[in-house]
């Protein structure tokens, strides 16, 4: 029997297929199935079936934090592990035009080793990962990145922090980038929403994860869920336990890193240290 949050996810889900100009008759043909089972599904008449639900997030191409949520709706009795794997949607995806609803992410923790997050990335790096990665029209990409990054500069902003071990600040696709995506983060760190920490190279093991990770927490209903990326597909945790274990994580790797300030400070020891290595190259 659907219930108010069945509901909930079916408008959603309704909201996402009609902001991309998909008919409910195509999804349906997409997948073999009847088209008033679409009608059933966003109007909350009956449950989504987890399968199904991945199967049309995939589809649309939808952001990663609208993803996270979508799932946090329908994780715990439905889904027992708790770990979802969405697969990548060919061009469209995360750089689709689904829009978050207003309000949805109230906090936002990130860990990265190996390249700056995309909140982050000034135009010139963005533009030069996303050649490097294939992952589509570089300018296109650069475009809807720069969109999402006004989240963090309006009131409404949820909360970001970014914990980053200072190894992101040293390999670089060209010299000439180093400026002005330092000159692009600091004013990035400047924004009242945005907490930047950088784990220093000399900083002791006393922490350790083997892969970046993301950290959403919803504001409605209140949770919290665990994205991870890679190249093919992306893994999606909702388990409390899974959720604890990087929360507990990510406490421990912020301890390792210096505070706010230290960090600004030593971003310009990075920079010179960046450029050394540049010039050798």
């Amino acid at each position: 029997m659907a219930d108010a949050r069945d509901r909930r996810l079916g408008a959603e889900l309704r909201r996402i297929r009609e902001e991309i100009g998909i008919s409910a008759q195509s999804v349906a043909d997409e997948f073999g199935w009847s088209q008033p089972k679409v009608t059933r599904i966003e109007t909350g008449v009956h449950a989504i079936a987890p399968g199904d639900l991945l199967k049309l997030l995939t589809y649309y191409g939808a952001r990663e934090e609208v993803t996270a949520e979508l799932i946090s709706m329908v994780s715990g009795d439905r889904m027992a592990d708790g770990a979802w794997i969405v697969r990548a949607g060919g061009p469209p995806r995360r750089q689709g035009e689904v829009a978050a609803t207003e309000g949805r992410v109230r906090r936002i923790r990130h860990y990265q080793m190996h390249y700056l997050p995309g909140q982050l990335q000034a135009p010139g790096l963005a533009r030069a990962l996303a050649a490097a990665g294939r992952f589509g029209d570089p300018d296109e990409i650069v475009r809807r990145r720069a969109a999402r990054q006004v989240i963090l500069a309006e009131p409404s902003s949820p909360a970001y922090e970014a914990v980053l071990d200072a190894r992101v600040f040293l390999a670089w696709p060209s010299r000439d980038l180093i400026d002005e995506q330092t000159r692009f983060l600091r004013r990035r760190m400047d924004l009242a929403a945005v907490s930047v920490r950088i784990i220093p190279l000399d900083a002791g093991l006393d922490a350790f994860c083997t892969v970046p990770f993301v950290i959403y927490d919803f504001r409605q209903p209140e949770s919290a869920v665990v994205f991870i990326e890679s190249q093919t597909a992306d893994v999606y945790l909702s388990h409390d336990a899974d959720v604890q274990a990087y929360t507990q994580t990510f406490a421990r790797l912020s301890e390792n890193s210096l505070d706010r300030e230290e960090s600004r400070k030593y971003l310009e020891v990075l920079t010179r240290q960046a450029k050394r290595l540049s010039d050798k190259r």
